[in-house]
């Protein structure tokens, strides 16, 4: 199935009539991206959707409430519109039926008359009326697709948050699997045979055994009514606790971007403020220590070199003023020496002239220049000061002064944000309206579990019934009824159950494995991160989720991040979705939700490009942000802006994302 156009007149947000393409042009194309604030009719149209297909079946949104269905199309009507001229949504898709394609424009519209809200729906198949497919509309889609398992194609982030509960992810799971093996119908079936079975039974009881087995029916029939309406009113209460969640969630949002988080950590930022001054001031302390020391010699390297070569040749030249008056007084004792020989005179002349030569070529190195007068350690020392103790003085004082500079950074930015911390006046009121919504959702959670648990006493107490019930039919109604036609029905009925409840079991455990597969395979995909978790098993009675570590021993779904839990919630989605081998399109609300960026990432390049043919996502400029659009670009069809005009109070569709005004192609 691929949903091609859709068009939407005086729905909601949307006034005037407005036509959309949704097909992506290509298959390696398959996102179609809109992009709105909050508020502009996001959700209003993935209502549209649904309702469309749907009618009064339709899991719109927690605008409808506790709202009767005509009650709903008449609020959905534009404001400022007549309501009598009504509202329409068209929905244009294709589907393959026997190996060809038919193309299908689906038209649900209403108005409100003198008589109440009217509503119609007319189908064309291949551009030519069907009045059989207009009139069974509902069989049709609820063969093709059961609004049972609409949720796993058409969903939103709340749908993520509440499977990312361990204990709300059974439920939902088990009512995904019972709809998708369509055992909602053995469900009904055994509830028939069993009525059918308790008035078999009546009607062979008498007298006082009946009055009894009337009484007992009756009790049964009381608290059934009353587990009926308590589930109800449990329903109720949870949309009242899902709104009031929603308006939270508004309230904490305006907070945040009024700065109330930074107010919240405005004692943290003080105090971090006050520590990174004193570390700067310690260390900038060490750093003067050095200075003190011999780090300004640092700033004359070249002169330590110059006075190191100088202090060489002070010390060749004392050194050469001890040889010199050593080798006068030898060649003077020497020549004497000579002169008490027989040496001829030449000879002796040559020698002494030889000498001469000597002495005077050593009177070069003399008469370099000393200004120094140090001994003889100081060179050793200078180089010893130039190799060793400065390049590690040096490297010392450039760590420090990097330390010192990335403390600076940091008291910067807390610093920046001491400066965006809004006054207690200009957040107050805003501050006490969060509390207060906080403590109302509080008491409706409370309210909730107090009600969970009267229903499950009411539930407790229409089993002891039901069985007090069964027991007074007893065992003589049996015997009394013998061979007759209802003995019979009694005894195949019975049977029937028996084999209902096995085949239940088995189809259910069969495809629970299969699901087990799917989704720990989706969830490997997602995450890549193939030794977090090892094993998932599908519990086939209750429905849990049973999670194994890498080290093979059972891993809590609380000891998994926030993050991880919601990509197992999708995997859970995505898995189910493909367990159910329906080739649909995915409409996903508040695509990212509150993931984190690192987790963001795994969903844009490994879960939106291939959750199916055809992707619609509805997002904020926060969720798919520019850095976000960059990596999923190679794989947008199309792309649109849902635009809220204030002084219409409408919502017009143009082409492109926020930072792009041409649509993809």
């Amino acid at each position: 199935m691929i949903l091609e156009t859709i068009t939407l007149t005086n729905f909601g947000v949307y006034a005037g009539s407005q036509e959309v393409i949704l097909a992506p042009p290509d298959a390696a194309k398959p996102i179609i991206l809109f992009g709105a604030m909050n508020g502009a009719g996001k959700t209003t149209l993935l209502d549209a959707v649904q309702l469309a297909l749907y009618g009064a079946k339709a899991r719109c949104s927690g605008r409808r409430g506790r709202q009767g269905y005509h009650d709903y199309l008449k609020s959905m009507i534009s404001r400022g519109k007549d309501p009598a001229d009504g509202a329409a949504v068209e929905l244009g898709f294709s589907r393959n039926v026997d190996g060809v394609a038919h193309h299908y424009h689906l038209v649900r519209s209403w108005r409100d008359t003198v008589k109440g809200v009217g509503e119609s729906v007319a189908v064309t198949c291949d551009g030519e009326a069907d009045p059989t497919l207009s009139d069974h509309w509902e069989e049709y889609i609820e063969g093709y697709i059961p609004a049972g398992i609409a949720h796993l194609f058409f969903f939103d982030a709340e749908q993520i948050t509440d499977l990312a509960d361990g204990e709300r992810a059974s439920e939902i799971l088990g009512t995904a699997i019972h709809t998708l093996l369509g055992l909602d119908l053995v469900d009904r079936l055994e509830t028939d045979l069993t009525a059918l079975e308790r008035r078999k039974r009546a009607e062979a009881t008498h007298g006082q055994e009946n009055q009894k087995v009337r009484h007992a029916e009756e009790e049964l029939v009381r608290l059934l009514h009353l587990h009926e309406i308590a589930n109800q009113q449990l329903g109720t209460l949870g949309n009242e606790l899902g709104q009031l969640q929603k308006e939270l969630d508004k309230c904490e949002d305006k907070f945040r971007r009024e700065g109330g988080d930074l107010f919240l950590r405005r004692s943290e930022l003080e105090s971090e403020k006050a520590r990174f001054e004193a570390e700067i001031h310690r260390e900038e302390s060490e750093l003067r220590e050095m200075a003190a020391g011999l780090a300004p010699l640092l700033l004359i390297p070249n002169l330590l070199e110059e006075t190191e070569k100088q202090a060489c040749r002070e010390v060749k030249v004392h050194r050469s003023l001890v040889l010199a008056s050593a080798l006068t007084e030898r060649d003077a004792e020497l020549l004497q020496t000579l002169g008490q020989t027989k040496l001829p005179a030449k000879h002796l002349a040559q020698i002494e002239r030889l000498l001469q030569e000597d002495r005077e070529t050593r009177k070069e190195i003399l008469s370099e220049p000393c200004f120094l007068e140090a001994d003889d350690h100081l060179a050793s020392t200078l180089h010893h000061l130039r190799s060793s103790v400065l390049p590690e003085l040096k490297k010392r004082i450039t760590a420090k002064i990097e330390i010192v500079n990335s403390i600076k950074e940091r008291l910067t930015r807390v610093e920046t944000a001491l400066v965006r911390v809004p006054t207690e006046d200009a957040i107050a009121g805003l501050l006490e309206k969060m509390n207060d919504q906080r403590k109302t959702c509080q008491d409706k959670q409370a309210q909730l579990s107090a009600h969970a648990d009267k229903l499950r006493v009411i539930g407790q107490q229409a089993a002891e019934a039901d069985r007090i019930y069964k027991r007074e039919l007893g065992s003589e109604v049996d015997v009394r009824i013998g061979q007759d036609n209802s003995a019979r029905v009694l005894q195949h009925s019975a049977r029937v159950r028996q084999t209902l409840s096995q085949f239940r079991e088995t189809i259910i455990h069969r495809h629970a494995q299969h699901l087990e597969v799917l989704v720990l395979e989706c969830f490997r995909h997602l995450l890549r991160k193939g030794n977090l978790i090892t094993g998932l098993k599908i519990d086939p009675n209750t429905f849990g989720l049973e999670l194994t570590g890498n080290d093979g021993k059972p891993l809590a779904f609380d000891q998994l991040s926030a993050g991880e839990r919601q990509l197992l919630a999708t995997s859970l989605l995505w898995g189910l979705a493909r367990a159910s081998g329906r080739p649909l399109p995915t409409i996903i609300d508040t695509p990212l939700g509150r993931l984190d960026s690192s987790h963001r990432r795994h969903l844009l390049d490994r879960y939106f490009p291939v959750a199916s043919h055809q992707v619609i996502l509805l997002s904020t400029d926060e969720e798919i942000d520019q850095a976000s659009l960059a990596r999923l670009q190679p794989y947008i069809g199309r792309s649109y802006q849902l635009r809220f005009d204030d002084e219409s109070q409408s919502t017009k569709i143009t082409p492109g994302y926020f930072w792009d005004n041409e649509a993809t192609t």
